[in-house]
């Protein structure tokens, strides 16, 4: 392996996937270039994301009641009924009338929720095109895709990406990214610079994970040379220790936390039990992934006609609506409530119009719940005309893209520049046209355009002139893969190499003997090959 000129930061990281409270966990982090961000940045809050996985059917779980004849003749088998015993609950009587709703009777807990101004539904939430596979529609949502080809191959998860920009590894014990209720990792939290171990022990406690996972392998001979065997199995090491030292941290903060509240029997209920536990016992982890699935309810989202408000869509909202709740009121109990916002998505909607089986096929457009002590109750958008629905909503119906939900809660809750926010890929949601889902007195300061930039005074080069190697010193607001280019007074580019800037203080190392003698100009660009940093260098 040879060494550039250009010496670059490297990057490695590790996830593991084990049974903790009955239920697979897996932890997703960063070793990478992430160095010091200014404390005034860091908080202790974190986004717990409720995956509804299967593709929810948004219009029997939000009705237009104004529109409710149109409704039902779109579903005359699978309408829930507008009045009298087990109906759909009238939300809130102050809204408009174009825009009163119903919400299924399963969800009376998100009833309450609103009342007490901790719940905002996000209307008509989707995506420009939708490819009505699970799979591929899954993929894209946790890649931050829109469908449209040139934004729908990417690599890694925007999760990955948000964390990898906006936190310092090395500031964290914990993971920064958990998903629980799945054995197989999200794509959410894939990465270039990272590469997972995967180790699913069905039943096994948190110390049987750490005998198995401490006794990986064996330890690496130390006669080999430098070589890409040697680095490799440097490398494995390194994931072991990482993975080891998850566990161990992962089982700390689970023991030291204890739920307040009671939970009722759901497998997502105990998800969130878990979090709240690990949240209470000092966890820095910033998202939390839970899943739930069976929302693919192509037959038998109801138990008949005449019992509409039963079968498994209802029982789905129900585990849902109660799970959540619990978690919350859990958290309150526990008085860190404020450190918390949930939001619940599903790869996709489901058609208007009932398929003749008691269920609904794949469709586009659905709704978002946003909770939290903090989350700014209420309704965002309007209720979705369903005069001219035939199939499918039209769609000029779409009102948000779900990346416009998810860029909104980086910014507003965790306290996320636009910039980070262009690294997590969301484009064109880059965090300034956002929604309002977070009161105004709790949104969180971010940092300013001009922290972004590296001044002047900060980009030094030594020894400057120099002969042959130098040394690049520069301060970063955010970490960004980016390109050094070096310029003669002609305005003629010279020289170009990519680099990893990391968040805070950079020292890169740069190799100039091939130059001629002159004077130069160094310029650092972002992603968007825009200068965020400037000076003058000299080649002796």
């Amino acid at each position: 392996m040879k060494r550039r000129n250009f010496i670059r930061l490297s990057a490695s990281g590790s996830a593991g996937a084990f049974m903790l409270n009955g239920h697979v966990v897996s932890a997703f982090s960063e070793t990478s270039l992430l160095s010091q961000i200014p404390e005034d940045v860091l908080n202790d809050r974190c986004l717990v994301m409720v995956q509804l996985r299967g593709g929810n059917d948004g219009l029997n779980t939000i009705i237009p009641l104004d529109q409710y004849d149109t409704y039902a003749n779109l579903r005359p088998t699978i309408k829930l009924k507008n009045s009298g015993s087990n109906a759909a609950i009238q939300l809130d009587s102050t809204l408009s009338n174009e825009n009163q709703m119903l919400i299924h009777p399963s969800l009376s807990a998100f009833k309450e929720l609103y009342d007490s101004g901790k719940l905002n539904i996000v209307h008509s939430v989707g995506y420009p095109i939708v490819n009505k596979s699970h799979f591929a529609g899954r993929a894209m949502m946790f890649k931050g895709g829109d469908g449209t080809p040139e934004n729908s191959q990417k690599t890694s998860g925007w999760m990955a990406r948000f964390l990898h920009s906006r936190y310092n590894y090395e500031d964290f014990q914990d993971p920064l990214g958990i998903q629980l209720g799945s054995k197989k990792p999200s794509l959410g939290f894939h990465s270039e610079h990272e590469h997972k171990v995967d180790v699913n022990l069905s039943g096994q406690d948190i110390s049987g994970y750490y005998n198995v996972i401490s006794n990986i392998g064996n330890p690496k001979p130390e006669s080999l040379t430098d070589s890409d065997y040697s680095d490799n199995i440097d490398f494995i090491s390194s994931i072991e220790q990482s993975t080891t030292a998850y566990s161990q941290r992962i089982s700390q903060v689970f023991n030291a936390g204890s739920n307040v509240g009671s939970y009722p029997d759901y497998d997502l209920a105990n998800q969130l039990k878990t979090v709240a536990r690990m949240i209470k016992g000092g966890s820095r982890t910033k998202m939390f992934l839970v899943v739930i699935n069976g929302f693919d309810n192509h037959a038998k989202q109801v138990s008949s006609s005449s019992d509409s408000h039963k079968g498994d869509h209802a029982d789905l909202l129900k585990a849902v609506g109660d799970s959540i709740k619990a978690f919350h009121n859990d958290l309150d109990a526990m008085g860190i409530e404020d450190k918390v916002v949930t939001a619940t998505f599903t790869e996709f909607g489901r058609k208007p119009k009932e398929n003749g089986n008691l269920g609904t096929d794949h469709g586009n457009l659905g709704p978002m719940f946003i909770i939290g002590k903090h989350v700014k109750g209420g309704v965002t958008g309007t209720n979705m005309d369903l005069s001219s629905v035939v199939k499918h909503y039209d769609e000029s119906q779409m009102q948000h893209d779900y990346r416009q939900v998810f860029s909104t809660l980086l910014s507003d809750f965790l306290g996320t520049h636009p910039g980070i926010i262009e690294n997590t890929e969301f484009t064109p949601f880059d965090g300034t046209n956002k929604l309002d889902l977070i009161q105004d007195n709790q949104k969180s300061n971010t940092l300013g355009a001009e922290d972004l930039k590296i001044k002047t005074q900060e980009l030094k080069i030594a020894p400057n002139p120099v002969s042959d190697e130098c040394l690049v010193t520069f301060l970063s607001g955010y970490w960004f893969r980016g390109i050094i280019e070096i310029y003669n007074l002609q305005g003629r580019l010279v020289n170009k190499l990519p680099v990893d800037v990391a968040s805070g203080l950079n020292n890169m190392s740069l190799n100039l003997s091939h130059m001629k003698s002159g004077v130069y100009l160094l310029a650092i660009k972002n992603n968007h090959n825009k200068p965020v940093g400037t000076t003058r260098l000299i080649k002796r």
